[in-house]
């Protein structure tokens, strides 16, 4: 009994080990089972990704520096993946790639992009692109093609803003002047000069074009420009435009200065002045014209009006002329003029009405009238006395008329009447 009792306590120990036996046979089928299922069952993983510049926005000649990392996983067995940087225009046009990363598991590149080997088409706003992490998946089974971005950036690519600064620069300027000026171009954010670099120059007067031309800046980034009055500007109001167009690298922008051009001053000198009563009260005037063109030069040969008057009216009008050295001589009577007696100044103008490049010069004169013959003031006795000698006058002439008209007639004289007794 003991034995049978024995006997069934070891079967049932047996029957306890050989479900364990199973259970552990069955968890090692299942270990194995998972690592012989090919990892393309399990499915492929593209994840963990990071795509980082340095900056956001960029001028068009700079680098870009770029670091990506990803963790990609597949069974090469079964499928094919790989991780591709790209960068692509607002148009998902491909400008550049980079190689294609097969690598499984982690992986960690940095990149270099010149921006100019883009060859992007710049306007004068922002170019914006995008860095894009693509990633490609193919499952050999299936024939399953799968495509991805994991990370895009986007990336704004501007040309660089310019200014200008002028140094001796004038903005009046007299007919027959020159100025010489330098202008300096720089970039405003880094302050580095534009070297090489092509402009254009126009210049208007009067909103009309007069002259154009180009420059090329050195290497301190500046120009110098001689501009003259009359090679390269107008009379009045002229406009000196500097054009940075359709450049690689820098925006289109038009600097522009106004230079105000003027006739040229004109002078006058009294080198005489005579007024001597023992000559008629003769007034002798002697002036001279003159203007300076870088020398000093006489006005030859100019026509000058003198106009006389006095504080009612004018008296005298005469057109003279300077000689070849700038002087004209005025010779005035004043007897010969019809002043009135509360007249007691009278003015001398001399009016140069200018040329094309001479302005307008006007010199005026005054002289006090002294011991000057007017014309008497007679009194209404005098009048009145002149109007009865007047009418006397006429009544003997009308008397002596008669007499003899009655002589005519057939009268007689006294001595031819005889009387008789």
């Amino acid at each position: 009994m003991f034995f049978g009792i024995n006997l069934s306590f070891y079967i049932l120990i047996n029957k306890i080990d050989v479900r364990r036996k199973k259970k552990a046979v069955i968890f090692l089928y299942f270990l194995l089972g998972i690592m012989l299922i090919p990892k393309s069952a399990l499915g492929f993983s593209c994840s963990n990704t990071l795509l980082v510049t340095d900056k956001n926005t960029y001028d068009n000649n700079e680098n870009i520096y770029l670091n990506g990392s990803w963790e990609l996983y597949y069974d090469p067995g079964f499928e094919i993946s790989y991780v591709q940087i790209q960068i692509t225009n607002i148009f998902d046009k491909i400008l550049w790639n980079s190689s294609n990363y097969y690598t499984i598991g982690i992986s960690q590149k940095n990149w270099t992009i010149n921006i100019q080997f883009l060859n992007l088409t710049f306007t004068n706003y922002p170019c914006r692109i995008y860095i894009k992490l693509f990633n490609y998946h193919e499952d050999f089974n299936s024939n399953e093609v799968g495509t991805s971005y994991k990370e895009i950036i986007t990336i704004n690519i501007t040309k660089r803003d310019v200014d200008c600064e002028l140094t001796n620069f004038k903005s009046d300027l007299i007919y027959g002047e020159s100025n010489l000026f330098n202008a300096k171009f720089y970039n405003v954010n880094t302050s580095v000069c534009l070297e090489n670099e092509t402009l254009q120059c126009i210049i208007r007067n009067n909103d009309e074009i007069i002259y154009q031309t180009t420059f090329t800046t050195d290497k301190d980034g500046m120009l110098s420009f001689n501009v003259s009055t009359v090679k390269h500007l107008g009379l009045g109001r002229n406009n000196i435009s500097f054009i940075i167009k359709n450049n690689s690298y820098y925006l289109d922008t038009t600097f522009s200065y106004e230079v105000d051009v003027k006739k040229i001053p004109v002078y006058v000198d009294i080198t005489n002045l005579v007024n001597n009563p023992e000559e008629s009260s003769l007034l002798k005037i002697q002036l001279y014209y003159y203007y300076f063109n870088i020398n000093k030069k006489p006005l030859e040969n100019e026509s000058l009006k003198i106009i006389i008057y006095s504080n009612s009216t004018v008296e005298y009008v005469e057109i003279l002329k300077t000689n070849r050295t700038g002087f004209v001589n005025i010779n005035i009577l004043p007897s010969i003029f019809n002043f009135k007696e509360d007249d007691i100044i009278f003015y001398v103008d001399v009016i140069f009405n200018g040329t094309s490049y001479l302005e307008n010069r006007t010199i005026c004169l005054s002289f006090q009238i002294q011991n000057f013959q007017y014309p008497r003031n007679y009194s209404s006795f005098y009048f009145v006395n002149i109007c009865l000698l007047s009418i006397l006058t006429s009544l003997f002439t009308s008397i002596g008329l008669k007499v003899y008209k009655y002589k005519k007639a057939g009268f007689k004289l006294i001595r031819d009447i005889t009387f008789k007794f």
